[in-house]
């Protein structure tokens, strides 16, 4: 505790100044292997972020061990991977992990949604491995397509929405199998997964130092030697239990998930709202295909309105009306709803922007 924190402000410093890959490297460059880099979904410039052999076979351990088996996931099944294969580490690890496991690892990438979708069915995918909201856009495109899915399991990650109780059953409702929750992040490694019991994630302190500061997450990894970090801010707003759980882990628990950033939280009218506060009400709604919040500033007061895209033949009046109702029932706070034509909003196969602010005269 006597030790300095690091912040990603702080790395993103180091690689400025000292491009292309900052100074957090303990071994000579001929010795990393592989190179990733942060999404950048915050508006930041992404990080790059490298691995030694030593390393990256710490990431795929942790998934085939510490992810996959507590998921149900075995050497039989036959795992998809929804995403674009690019420089972003999306679930490059977990293709990796899965090969360690001993299953049938089918990547998704350059394809279309339809293709995707088309691949699931013909190759009988049982796991699907991308984030909630592009597992939603799957299933609305199979939908429109009248293929049937059968998945046994879907593992998420990137965002909340596999620990919102009504994103998760969303997704388990259209794909089938059981929605599982993934922490982790670029420059940290893979950090927890939900169980069983549906009421949080389990941090992984085989592999990890884990503090909580002010309610934030902070970090220590301990098996990515190459590029290691010491009390890393996360950003990720939590609320651990060290309760047993019924499950079996001997890891702690992040109750609920990860509740909310630090950066996303805004304040309206004197209350503290988190998105996925917003998106467990929103997706109670079967009609709403998509939303994001907009955030608007005026002489220093938060005002935000929900813009929600519906399915054909939802009434727009009755769905605004209820999930108003709703939002001010639960936040205290009242909160405008508009709707917009259907495919307005983005489905992005990465982390979806869903808090989007502005200010007057913007």
């Amino acid at each position: 505790e006597h030790l300095p924190f690091t912040t990603k402000a702080d790395l993103m410093v180091d690689q400025a100044e000292h491009p292309p890959y900052g100074t957090n490297l303990t071994f000579p460059l001929e010795q990393y292997v592989r190179l990733h880099q942060t999404s950048g979904t915050s508006g930041s410039q992404p990080l790059r972020w490298l691995d030694t052999a030593e390393s990256w076979a710490w990431w795929e351990r942790i998934w085939a061990e510490l992810i996959y088996a507590p998921a149900g996931v075995t050497r039989d099944d036959r795992i998809f991977f929804a995403f674009s294969f690019g420089p972003f580490i999306g679930f490059w690890s977990a293709f990796g992990g899965s090969q360690r496991l001993g299953a049938m690892a089918i990547p998704g990438g350059a394809m279309t949604t339809i293709q995707r979708v088309q691949v699931m069915r013909d190759l009988q995918a049982t796991v699907l491995c991308c984030t909630p909201t592009y597992a939603l856009r799957l299933a609305e495109v199979a939908a429109t397509e009248g293929i049937a899915l059968r998945l046994r399991r879907t593992i998420h990650a990137g965002e909340p929405g596999a620990s919102i109780p009504s994103t998760r059953a969303a997704i388990e409702s259209a794909l089938g199998g059981q929605a599982f929750d993934h922490t982790g992040m670029t420059e940290l490694g893979p950090t927890g997964v939900s169980c069983s019991q549906r009421d949080g994630v389990h941090l992984f302190e085989s592999e990890f130092i884990f503090e909580i500061i002010d309610g934030e997450l902070v970090a220590t990894n301990l098996g990515r030697w190459g590029s290691p970090l010491i009390r890393y801010r996360t950003g990720d707003r939590v609320e651990l239990s060290r309760d047993p759980c019924s499950c079996g882990s001997p890891f702690m628990k992040i109750v609920g998930g990860i509740r909310g950033r630090v950066d996303d939280m805004v304040t309206i009218r004197g209350v503290n709202v988190y998105p996925s506060q917003v998106e467990d009400i929103v997706r109670r709604h079967p009609t709403v295909v998509e939303f994001m919040i907009e955030c608007r500033t005026d002489r220093q007061m938060d005002e935000a309105t929900v813009v929600l895209e519906l399915t054909d033949g939802a009434a727009p009046d009755d769905v605004r009306r209820s999930i108003a109702e709703q939002l001010r029932a639960a936040l205290g706070v009242r909160i405008e709803c508009r709707t917009v034509p259907q495919g307005t909003l983005p489905r992005p196969e990465l982390k979806a922007k869903r808090l989007v602010r502005t200010t007057a005269g913007s």
